[in-house]
């Protein structure tokens, strides 16, 4: 077995402490195999000891409302605890293994001794001062993050009130449209003995030359019948099916005195009929928003729930629609996919960081984007591959590391993959990436829910 000074030594905090000082810490301090999960601090319990991280990772989390709140990871050669032995007080966080691990504890006899020497005081002190402002940062990000869900809770439910009074009135609109036709109908063919209503469907689009053409004919007559406002009507006219040959054969028979405004009243209600199509679309479009918002958001909704994966990663395209205007987007997911234990927010984060980066990647000249979800065992795989030219291997090993970015100054700040690493790291799961010249690929894994 390795000696306790041996492997202190062989640590940089350590490594240059004088023999007698090692010695006394080494006596005092313990090695410990501890398993994944293993809690080693708790937070609010009496401070009684730091510990030394040899082999493995710990993960260090805050309460923070609701929900745990990453703070950071601590790796082989660094060391935890020291923050509440140096101010006398309960632990300010948790601290647990997030794999098998391999770590010395000191208890408070020790860390006072390594208080004696300045080059540990030193390295303590900026070990601590980085370990608090990244603390701040997370936790005033979160706090953020609390109130902007807040707020977007309140506007979603004020948004949706007129939303849905829009889409009533539209509703309502088109059942007195309607019955203006039917008495409109019902009059003209007093003159002419028929009904005369909407001419029978086309039996195909039109292609962008008929439609010119149409819309031309349509002009010519309307000027020729002497109705007001042709090229205003003729759009719309073409829209709801007419043509000039068919205005012209229902209207043979009508009298002149009223050909013009039956024209003219057949024109308005073809405008009238398309700005109605237009404002239902508009009110559909605003509450399918409202609801992907929610939905992305999971307002109103427990921190941590069972998340189905392709309805958060579909409202995900949909809010970053505009980004994607010109990429080819492919979806594949299996029918069985397993649900994943999460915060759902969180997990969308995680969706829209991958997406939008892809988006960034193939902003130039387009491309496709491929998502797909499966199963593998109790996990659930998502992989999100895009053509945007692929990361440069000597930045390869990098991308997840805070504050990188290969993005041009003042287009990126480098958290956005060192957040979707953070966020699946809490939940339980990995993330890998591999890249080319054509395009990148991350892979996500998620354990699924039992």
């Amino acid at each position: 077995m390795t000696s306790t000074a041996e492997i202190l030594r062989g640590l940089p905090y350590f490594t240059d402490l004088p023999d007698d000082l090692l010695s006394r810490v080494c006596d005092a301090s313990e090695q410990l195999s501890i398993p994944e999960g293993r809690v080693i601090i708790e937070e609010g319990s009496t401070s009684e000891e730091m510990y030394v991280v040899v082999e493995g990772e710990l993960a260090v989390t805050k309460r923070s409302g609701d929900k745990n709140v990453e703070l950071g990871r601590i790796g082989p050669g660094e060391v935890v605890g020291e923050i509440a032995l140096l101010d006398q007080a309960p632990r300010t966080a948790t601290v647990s293994a997030l794999m098998n691990s391999y770590i010395v504890r000191l208890p408070v006899s020790a860390f006072e001794d390594l208080l004696s020497d300045s080059r540990v005081v030193r390295r303590m002190f900026k070990t601590v001062t980085s370990r608090l402002r990244g603390i701040e940062d997370t936790l005033r990000h979160e706090e953020r993050m609390a109130a902007l869900g807040k707020m977007a809770a309140q506007l979603m439910h004020e948004l949706n009130n007129p939303a849905a009074a829009v889409a009533r009135s539209v509703q309502e609109l088109e059942r007195i449209q309607g019955l203006l036709g039917e008495e409109a109908r019902a009059l003209a063919g007093e003159f002419w003995g028929g009904d005369f209503g909407q001419p029978p469907p086309r039996e195909h689009e039109l292609s962008a030359l008929d439609r010119s053409d149409a819309e031309s004919d349509l002009v010519t007559w309307l000027e020729r019948a002497e109705v007001p406002d042709p090229w205003d009507l003729a759009p719309a006219l073409v829209d709801a099916g007419w043509d000039a040959g068919r205005l012209d054969e229902g209207l043979s028979d009508v009298p002149e005195a009223v050909r013009r405004r039956l024209a003219r009243w057949i024109g308005l209600r073809a405008s009238a009929d398309q700005v109605l199509g237009e404002l239902g679309i508009g009110a559909r479009r605003i509450a399918e928003l409202v609801r992907v918002v929610k939905e992305y958001s999971f307002l109103d909704r427990a921190p941590i729930q069972e998340v189905d994966v392709t309805n958060g990663i579909r409202d995900t395209l949909i809010l970053l629609k505009h980004k994607l205007r010109n990429v080819e987007v492919t979806q594949s997911f299996s029918e069985d996919l397993h649900k994943v234990e999460a915060p759902g927010r969180d997990l969308n984060q995680v969706w829209t960081n991958l997406i939008d980066n892809s988006a960034d990647a193939m902003a130039e000249e387009g491309g496709s984007l491929s998502i797909s979800a499966h199963n593998d065992g109790d996990n659930v795989v998502v992989e999100v591959a895009d053509t945007g030219g692929g990361v440069p291997p000597e930045v390869a090993d990098r991308i997840f590391d805070p504050f990188f970015t290969t993005k041009e100054p003042g287009k990126g700040t480098g958290l956005g993959l060192h957040t979707v690493q953070t966020i699946i790291g809490r939940v339980g799961g990995n993330i890998s990436v591999s890249s080319d010249e054509v395009g990148t690929t991350f892979v996500v894994t998620l354990p699924a829910a039992v």
